[in-house]
This record gives C-alpha cells, structure tokens and sequence, in this order.
C-alpha cells in the first residue's frame, strides 16, 4: 500500500514484524542480531541499507543506556565524593570512613535488586548513585562529630560514641523520612514508579544500616591509633574551621533581621506554588530514547514517509457466534474509519474498509469482497480481521506528539465511539494502543504522583512533630520542606519543560532529602536548647556547627547527581536537574528561611526555657 508500506516516491520500504510481547531483554537481544544477519545478508551488494525499530528495539536501546549509566553514576558519584571528603578533611582515613561503607551500601542494594528480579528501569538505574551519595552525606555529620570531638581532646572511643550519640538520632529519622517519601510512590498504580520506590526505599535503608554500623566500627579501627594527634594538629582543621565561621556570621546575619529572611521565603514559595499549580503535564516516550538513538531517527523517517509511527487502535467486536456478513462487517468498519480520518493528528487510517476501495476499484463485487478475504488468510489481512474471533482492527496513524495534544484528540473520540455504540449496540468498540494508553496513562500517573507526595509530606511532618514531641517542629519544616519543591516545579514551569513523571519522582527524592537538612538542624537546635541556651545563641551555634556539614553533603549529592547529566537518556538528564534544584534549593532554605523562622517564633519572647519547653506546638 503506497505511503503505509511503499512510500510515494519508492525509495522506502517498510517492513513490520510481529514478535511476542515484552520479550526478556537476552532474547530481544538475540532477534535484533539475527534480524541484522539476515537483512545485512538480503541487501549484500546493493545501495540499500535497513534499520530496525520499533518499541521493542527502543527497550533494547534503553536497557543499553541505561546499563552505560549506572557504572558512570557509581563510579563518578564515588569517585568525586572521595575527592571531596579528601580536599575537606584533608585526610585519606575519613575518606575511607565515608568510602568503604558506601562501597558496602552499593553491593548490598544490587544484590537485593537482583534477588527480587528487578529489572533495570529509566528509574532503578539510578539507585546506586542514590545510595552512594545518600551514604557519603549521612557519613559527613558522623565525620564532623567525630572530628569535633577528637579536636576536643576525647579519646577515639569516646569521640565516636559522642558522635553517634548526638547525630545517630537524627541520621534514623532522616533516612526513614526519606524512605517514607519513596514507599509512598507505591501508591502509583504503574510497575515503574511503584518498582523504583520500593527498589529506592530498600537502598535508602541499607545505606542506613551500614553507615551506622560499619562507619563507627571502621573509625575505631582506623583512628585508634592517630586520634591523638588530631587535637595538636591544627592544619587538619583550617577548611573546616573557615567554613564553620562563614556559617557563623551567615547565621549572624539571618538573626539579625529574622523577619526579612522569613518574609522572602514565604513570597517566593506562594509566587512559585502558583506557578507549579498551573503546570502542564508532558510525556512523550521519545524522550526515555538515547540522543542519537538510530531507532529513534528510523522513526523520523517513518513519520515523514510513512504517515507516522503512532497509531490508535480501533477494535471492534461483534458479539461470539454471531454470522457475519459482507455489507454488516464493511458497513461498520466503514463508519469506524471515517470516525478516525476525522480526527484531528490522523494522517492516514488503514482497515477493512481500504482493502474494499481497491477491491471494488479493480472490479470486484462487495458481496464478495468478505469472503475473499476470509479465503486470502495473509498476514496483512490478519492485521485488520480476525475471522475466527469476529473482530477487526482499524488503525489512524499520525507522526509523535506530546501527550498534551493527544489527549484532547482521545476525549474527541470517546464522544464519536459513543455515538458509534449507540448506533450498534451489539458492537463492541475500544480505542486502544501504546500511544492512547501512554498518553492517558501519563496524565493519571502524573497525577498519582502529585497524590503520593502530598501523603509523603504530610506523614514526614506528622513524623518529625511525633519525633520531637512537637506540633511546632512539625510545621517549622513544613515550609522550608515545600519551597525547594514549588521552585523547581516554577523553574519547569517558566522554561517550557512540563511536568514529567520523572520530575515528580525527582521531587519525592528531594522532598525527602530536604527533610533530611530540617531534621539535622532542629535536632542539634534542641542539643543546644537543652544546654541551657538563649534562642538566638542556639540557632547560632546550630548553623555554625550543621552548617559546613549540611554545605559539604549538599555538594556531595549535587556532585553525585549530577553524574545524570552525562546520560544518553533526556529524561534521566532531566530527573537529575530537577534533583539538583531541589537541593540547592533545599540547602538554602534550610540554612535561611528555617532558622529565620525559629527565631521569628521563639526569639520574640525571649525564650531561655531547656529542651522540654523547646519546640512545643502552641
């Protein structure tokens, strides 16, 4: 058929190939080897060339990049994370303490990825990275602890176990709120969020686990010996010290004036919570190929020569036992594709009905042209008619488009099937196929998306404010905790991006690290309230000692991230940008806007009362 397998100007063929669904990625590997084979060896010493696609071979070309990703956003995010801690601590031993267990995390996590038979996913591909990094940023407040309390002069012992002491709470609570932000993506009905949310969770809890148990076993073995000498030798100290006294007078400044910092952080959080609230949805499955994807480019030519590679899929079911006869079966499909030629996108509908207009072109009967075709058997025929399931197929095709555009087309054709149903009640018929289904499907994930990480914020808040005794703690974080992720969702708004699912598992990811930074602070704020210390000298001190540790964890996770925009894949590159928003967003936030609360709260009434005073809701 000229322009669907012939393409006008016959320099083009299309073939299609049927092969089982969802084959396993060996054997998908194994058919695209012989497929090349045997088409290589048809066109052997011709100019002809041939090229596979199709959304199997786009899966082949995924799963490929996707393998690529992983060892450079293990490696890179180990590798820079080491570095870091190298340059700040200037020590190979604390490198060690953050290194070794993150190493131990990442073979953990694959190891219980590959028991549970989780396929690697756009998704799960990045969780090693995740962990690697969220070890390393857990690792620093340890680190810091433990380096404040040897300067100190406490022995290697009693500095490891003060440290686990005063941080190891608030290391718990951060990584169950941080699993409490992925477990809830299980509440999406769709395997590749819900898959990625319980792979993520279960890797957020043994980076967990091995941090808090193999780094202060490490540190012992491995400072037992030169503990001593960190309290006399100063040069250790100078990064830390700088950036602690920076910390200090940035903290200085917030309390100064409490109510500016505050006021600036509410009007930006209510102007970029608009704008999020008017974000679009946007998916296009294109977007999950590597750049430069041959198949990809396969797929322009198709669009171009061959009326497009998207189709929607009319089926239509005539009730089981039913006879069928010539004028009823082509007088039904004839009125199902001019509902589809109608619609706005479709350039060109194939079915039953376009065999019958060559047929009665070149001289053949209508009543005849069913039992032609039942005789005929072909696959091509097959493709529109099944004979002994009474039904037929009729397919729109149209060049790739976003969801946007194509939803509105889908609502127009669910109102013209209806009319269609009510003209033949005993006929069945479903808009179907991968384009119709992604498209809606996206819509509603997106949505579910949205749901889940409401629950996740609320559950987070309800936790902290149980954790801390405190209604108070609870809503401190709340708005410190939702700004990161309205000025993300602004930022993708203002540059035309649109709201991808992987942008809203993005911010499940940073919503529960920006927790992670809230908890940190309130914890070590209530330490110092518990001392004995004035609003003011506490928050101080709480900024000038999480600060540096807060500062160094967030560069080791944008660090980590950011391993993402390498990837071949757009939309792995996307969930990295938006992540690395999050968190340079989260820092901010939490280092301004959350202590500018506290003090605006608390300071005002000149508040001395100890910890069992501090933080209660009002």
């Amino acid at each position: 058929m000229s322009g669907k397998l012939l393409s006008d100007d016959a320099t083009t063929a299309l073939f299609v190939i049927a092969i089982e669904p969802r084959p396993k990625i060996d054997d998908l590997r194994v058919v695209a080897d012989e497929l090349r084979t045997v088409t290589d060896e048809a066109l052997a010493g011709t100019d002809m060339h041939g090229d596979l696609s199709g959304v199997a071979f786009f899966r082949l070309e995924i799963v490929g990049a996707l393998e690529r990703d992983q060892r450079i956003l293990i490696g890179a995010g180990f590798t820079v994370s080491l570095i870091i801690c190298l340059i700040f601590f200037r020590s190979p031993i604390y490198a060690l303490l953050a290194g070794v267990p993150a190493g131990i995390a990442v073979l953990w996590t694959l190891g219980i990825t590959e028991l549970r038979g989780q396929e690697i996913t756009v998704l799960t591909g990045v969780v090693p990275g995740l962990v690697t990094v969220l070890v390393f940023a857990s690792s620093l407040h340890l680190m810091f602890g433990l380096k404040r309390n040897l300067v100190g002069g406490d022995a290697p012992r009693e500095a490891i176990a003060a440290s686990v002491r005063e941080i190891g709470p608030a290391c718990v609570l951060a990584a169950m709120t941080t699993a409490i932000a992925l477990l809830s993506l299980l509440l999406v009905p769709h395997t590749l969020v819900s898959g990625f949310g319980l792979t993520a969770a279960i890797g957020t809890a043994v980076a967990f686990l091995v941090t808090i148990t193999v780094l202060p076993a490490l540190a012992v073995l491995l400072l037992g010996r030169r503990g001593a000498k960190e309290s006399a030798d100063r040069r250790l100290d100078r990064i830390f010290a700088a950036t602690s006294a920076g910390c200090r007078r940035l903290g200085r400044g917030i309390l100064a004036n409490p109510g500016a910092f505050l006021a600036v952080g509410l009007l930006v959080a209510i102007g970029a919570g608009l704008l999020y609230a008017t974000i679009s949805p946007s998916y296009q499955y294109r977007d999950y190929l590597p750049g430069g994807s041959r198949a990809s480019k396969v797929m322009d030519v198709v669009d171009e020569q061959f009326s497009g590679t998207e189709a929607i899929l009319l089926h239509i079911q005539w009730p089981e036992g039913k006879p069928l006869d010539s004028s009823e079966v082509l007088a039904v499909v004839g009125e199902a594709h001019e509902t589809l030629e109608k619609l706005p996108l479709v350039t060109k509908v194939v079915s039953l009905h376009s065999i019958e207009t060559w047929m009665l072109e070149g001289g053949l009967k209508k009543d005849q042209i069913l039992g032609f075709l039942e005789e005929a058997r072909s696959p091509f025929i097959e493709r529109m008619m099944s004979v002994d399931h009474n039904s037929a197929l009729v397919a729109g095709y149209f060049p790739a488009v976003d969801a946007s555009e194509l939803v509105p087309v889908l609502d127009a054709l669910d109102a013209d099937l209806a009319a269609l149903r009510a003209a033949h009640p005993d006929v069945g018929f479903v808009a179907t196929g991968i384009a119709a289904h992604s498209a809606r499907a996206s819509y509603e994930m997106i949505v579910e998306l949205n749901r889940s990480l409401l629950i996740a914020i609320g559950l987070n808040i309800l936790l902290i404010g149980l954790v801390f005794w405190s209604l108070r703690a609870g809503l401190y974080s709340m708005l410190t905790n939702i700004l990161p992720i309205a000025v993300a969702g602004a930022i993708l708004h203002l540059t035309g991006a649109g709201l991808q699912f992987t942008c809203v598992v993005a911010f499940t990811i940073g919503f529960g690290i920006a927790v992670d930074n809230a908890i940190h602070i309130l914890n070590y704020y209530r330490l110092m309230r518990s001392k004995g210390e004035a609003v003011k000298p506490a928050l101080e001190e709480t900024i000038a000692t999480i600060g540096p540790a807060l500062t160094v964890g967030c560069l080791v996770l944008v660090v980590g991230f950011g391993g993402t925009i390498l990837s071949e894949l757009p939309s792995l590159r996307l969930f990295g940008e938006v992540v690395i928003m999050l968190l340079a967003t989260a820092l901010l936030a939490n280092l301004l806007v959350l202590p500018a609360l506290i003090a605006f709260v608390e300071g005002r009434s000149g508040q001395t009362s100890a910890a069992r005073q501090t933080l209660k809701g009002g």
